[in-house]
């Protein structure tokens, strides 16, 4: 899963940005894509990777079972399942 650029159009928080390129990069590497795995690399608190990842299922970027947590799998959605704000649109 290649990252896609459109993410820094979609005015996500510096969290959810750095989280979807986290994941992305542990895609490609072939590493699960769970919060868990996530947590290992990430350099924020806790409370910043939860809400992160909340702003990204917000946003359509990924989809996991809900509520969220650290086993379950993410999965990334393409480009066109994303649902920027209202204000936005994505190219």
């Amino acid at each position: 899963m290649n990252m896609d650029r459109a993410i820094f159009q979609m005015n996500a928080s510096v969290e959810a940005t750095s989280l979807y390129i986290l994941l992305c990069a542990l895609s490609d590497e072939g590493n699960p894509v769970t919060l868990k795995t996530a947590r290992e690399r990430w350099n924020g608190s806790e409370k910043d990777l939860m809400n992160g990842a909340l702003e990204l299922v917000q946003l359509g970027v990924i989809q996991g079972e809900e509520p969220l947590s650290h086993e379950a799998p993410l999965h990334i959605q393409p480009r066109d399942r994303w649902q920027p704000p209202a204000h936005k649109t994505i190219q």
